[in-house]
């Protein structure tokens, strides 16, 4: 079985007791791999680090892009794939088959990355599977755009090389951002989705209330300050890039593609 690796701040307890328990339940060994915290990021590296994308970095953000990042050389270094998560991920009761299939099946297909999360948002995904893991019903499709959320997924050794590269060349952004701006990964999705962050798990019916409370921070509703209205200039045609970017990539695809949202079965990630 592959590795899993759960980015974990060394100060969030209840998040790797849970963790413990849930991957117990399910019959998988995991590692934890100790998140970068904002303490470990120098005003040096901040300033040069955190200013080159479309808008400021909240610090947070740049600890859990360079959290990512030290996960992707692990999977560089191991020369295996493996599952990244973060520690307030919930997984379906069968992840062991689905991550055994993924490990196998590379013959069927190519990929760098598969994504296993939903995340109240449209996705721009094939519009027929190119592979199905018959033993639990899940298709795989082409994920060609992704708006947000770095939850769960299973990078591969070239994905690692592919991300990593880009980060000698561009400047760090949020991990989401970063990863799904890659747009030379070979990036595909599960579906049903097999993996929902806990945030998101009264928005899909599966819980009542949210149990823990971010340590990364979301960034749907973060109002960047700028230093002047010139920096803000700059950050604006770097947003517009991005945009442009986007929809190069949607007419790229979109004879091939609909945008929509992931199905999620719920009784998946009922636990006994």
């Amino acid at each position: 079985m592959m590795d899993i690796l759960i980015i974990n701040l060394e100060r969030s307890v209840d998040r790797r007791i849970f963790q413990q328990e849930q991957f117990k339940k399910i019959g998988l060994p995991v590692q934890f791999l100790a998140a970068v915290t904002t303490d470990d990021i120098s005003d040096t590296q901040f300033e040069a680090e955190a200013f080159g994308w479309e808008r400021p970095l909240k610090r947070v953000e740049s600890a859990c892009f360079l959290s990512h990042k030290k996960a992707w050389r692990y999977v560089q270094e191991s020369n295996q794939p493996a599952l990244i998560i973060e520690d307030d991920a919930v997984v379906v009761k069968d992840l062991a088959l689905i991550l055994s299939e993924l490990e196998n099946s590379t013959v069927n297909f190519s990929p760098d990355l598969v994504n296993l999360e939903v995340r109240s948002r449209k996705k721009i995904v094939g519009q027929q599977p190119i592979y199905q893991i018959t033993s639990t019903n899940y298709d795989v499709l082409e994920l060609f755009q992704e708006r947000t959320g770095t939850g769960g997924y299973v990078l591969y050794p070239s994905g690692a090389r592919k991300l990593l590269e880009k980060a000698k060349k561009n400047a760090a952004a949020t991990a989401d951002a970063f990863i799904f701006s890659t747009y030379e990964l070979n990036a595909f999705q599960v579906e049903p989705a097999a993996l929902i962050q806990e945030d998101q798990m009264v928005a899909y019916g599966l819980a009542d209330k949210e149990k823990f409370e971010s340590t990364i921070g979301r960034s749907e509703h973060f109002k960047p300050v700028y230093k002047s209205l010139a920096e803000k200039r700059k950050f604006r045609q770097r947003r517009w890039l991005g945009q442009w970017n986007m929809a190069c990539r949607y007419l790229q695809v979109m004879f091939k593609s609909e945008k929509r949202f992931i199905r999620l079965d719920q009784s998946k990630f009922q636990q006994d």
